[in-house]
């Protein structure tokens, strides 16, 4: 059996006020794996997310890069093979596209050859289709294009791992499935937190269901998004029908009619 690419085991961690955000977890993520991890909020996933990624120093457990310890990595060797898109990100509004994108070349600088640091830079603008606004200063993106200069930038890092904290917020449902689609044709490992139940479905090849701190279920998007699942944790329902026009399945997440007080 392959050795997996990142490992958890039994991780945990606390609040300053001594809450329990996440409770004894363990994954294996293999190479090529798109994993999202979805659950509630406050389940624990964005916790989670930052554990395996080495920016959260977990209370108990370990995280392991292939045979090492994250916490072993100098802060350089983890940025040479985890690229984290978060939620949070200011640059300089008068910042250009090109050299935000252009940051992601940092980890790399000891060994640099200006020709082939632009090339990277050039490919990544390219594989995220937004060579077209490669000169526009950041401030001046829509939110959908802040999204994606976000993402040629860490693809310019050349990660072994690209984490993903909730990379759909703020954007209309075609441009979030038109971000996940693009991530998915990307061929890289993905870890990727995410709210949306229908998007978790058709851009996973497995899910982490969090619940209550505690992964409640690990396994493919069939696996683990089955009615008494989905119904436990989320309280809605889930329905596999055959596309009325196309030769495939929908996944129908539906909340169920909330009954009036008599």
């Amino acid at each position: 059996m392959t050795a997996p690419l990142l490992t958890a085991r039994a991780l945990s961690f606390r609040s300053q006020s001594g809450r329990l955000l996440v409770d004894n977890v363990d994954l294996r993520i293999a190479a090529g794996e798109r994993l999202a991890i979805t659950g509630p909020n406050g389940a624990g996933k964005t916790t989670l997310l930052r554990m395996l990624a080495g920016a959260l120093r977990p209370a108990s457990g370990e995280v392991l890069l292939g045979d090492r310890r994250l916490s072993d990595l100098s802060s350089v060797e983890r940025a040479r093979s985890i690229a984290i898109v978060g939620q949070i990100d200011q640059p300089d509004p008068r910042l250009s596209v090109v050299d935000y994108v252009s940051l992601g070349r940092i980890p790399h600088s000891p060994s640099r050859n200006r020709r082939n640091e632009a090339e990277i830079v050039r490919n990544a603008l390219d594989r995220i289709s937004i060579d077209h606004f490669k000169d526009r200063p950041i401030g001046s993106l829509s939110g959908g294009e802040r999204q994606r200069a976000q993402l040629a930038r860490a693809i310019a890092q050349e990660p072994k791992i690209l984490f993903l904290d909730e990379p759909t917020n703020h954007l209309d449902p075609r441009a979030r499935a038109e971000l996940l689609d693009l991530v998915s044709r990307l061929s890289i490992t993905v870890v990727a937190v995410l709210h949306d139940l229908p998007l978790v479905a058709s851009f996973a090849t497995r899910v982490a269901v969090m619940n209550e701190a505690r992964l409640h279920a690990h396994g493919t998007p069939r696996e683990t998004l089955t009615q008494s699942v989905v119904r436990q944790v989320f309280s809605i329902d889930v329905f596999r029908l055959r596309h009325p026009a196309e030769d495939r399945e929908l996944t129908v997440f539906d909340v169920p009619k909330i009954h009036p007080f008599p």
